[in-house]
């Protein structure tokens, strides 16, 4: 029988690298999308998630359970933090995308390079690093780097431009790291067209399946 997939998210950005990653990697799940595209913007507007904006986040998520998911993928970075609180709330599990791909990449030894395409999750992702390497206790030292441009041709459905300049910048650095992580899932798509030479680049779509797939396990499903 076909496990129901909810794939829940606030930017069409993110909806097609995770769809179509899931449907190769597993064509035995069947995948339903929920997506508020104005939440990401809205968050923005306020200077971060507020109790409104989680509200918003929190009904499509309980909608998906109620529709009869059975497990969760929720691939907004910016509401990673709120997962635990999100799964204890709810009847079927929630997982974010970064969470085990940033665990895996703070293991690494070497320079890290983490990129983002939009300002809103630029804390939010350092810290959850820095979060895993503390418990290693490593030195919590990673660079940050927005990527210009890239959010803005994503809003306006321009993809080409916005792999392309994800691209570019994976180039720039590549060399002068040893690993570059792509924080958002959105960004997942721009990967599949570079190849770095020096740096091994992460991206979260697998993290995803495999956390999932554990955690749906976890309820007995």
């Amino acid at each position: 029988m076909k496990k129901q997939i909810a794939l829940v998210s606030v930017t069409l950005n993110a909806v097609n690298p995770m769809t179509e990653y899931l449907s190769g990697r597993d064509p035995e799940l069947h995948l339903v999308n929920y997506l508020d595209s104005y939440l990401l913007e809205k968050v923005g507007n306020e200077g971060g998630i507020n109790d409104s904006s989680v509200r918003r986040m929190f009904d499509m998520l309980s909608t998906a359970c109620a529709d009869g998911a059975d497990g969760v993928i929720l691939t907004c970075t910016i509401f990673s933090p709120y997962v635990p609180y999100f799964s204890g709330l709810l009847s079927r599990p929630v997982v974010c995308p970064d969470g085990a791909m940033l665990d895996e990449a703070a293991g690494c030894l070497g320079r890290t390079a983490i990129l983002c395409t939009f300002t809103g999750t630029v804390d939010i992702t350092r810290n959850m690093y820095c979060g895993f390497r503390r418990k290693r206790g490593l030195p919590e030292t990673v660079d940050m780097y927005v990527v210009d441009g890239a959010y803005e041709a994503g809003k306006r459905r321009d993809f080409a431009v916005h792999d392309r300049l994800i691209q570019e910048k994976i180039r720039e650095l590549d060399g002068r790291y040893e690993q570059i992580v792509l924080a958002q899932i959105s960004m997942a798509g721009a990967a599949a067209g570079v190849k770095a030479k020096h740096a091994r680049v992460f991206t979260s779509p697998e993290s995803a399946y495999q956390s999932l797939m554990k955690a749906v396990s976890g309820e007995g499903l």
